[in-house]
C-alpha cells in the first residue's frame, strides 16, 4: 500500500479505534507491529502524540522514510 499525505489526513479524521486499525494495516506491510487491540495497546496520551506527528508529516517525509526502509531491507 502506497502511503501519502492525503491518506494520512483521511486516517486522522477517523475515531481512535479505526485509526489504530488502519495504522496496524499500513505498518504491518512494513514489518512494524502495534501490540494490543483497539486502543488497549496504546494509551490516550501516546495516541494524541501520534496524531500530532501524523498531522505534520509531508509527502517528502514519507518518501524519505520509504527510501530509508529500502536501504535497511536491501543494504543498498
Amino acid at each position: 500500500m502506497m502511503l501519502n499525505k492525503a491518506m494520512i489526513d483521511k486516517m486522522l479524521a477517523m475515531p481512535d479505534d479505526k485509526l489504530l486499525v488502519m495504522l496496524k494495516i499500513v505498518l504491518s506491510g512494513s514489518g512494524v507491529e502495534l501490540s494490543g487491540k483497539g486502543t488497549d495497546g496504546i494509551d490516550k496520551k501516546t495516541l494524541r502524540k501520534l496524531r500530532c506527528v501524523l498531522a505534520e508529516i509531508t509527502d517528502d517525509d514519507i518518501g524519505r522514510v520509504t527510501r530509508l526502509a529500502e536501504v535497511y531491507r536491501h543494504g543498498e
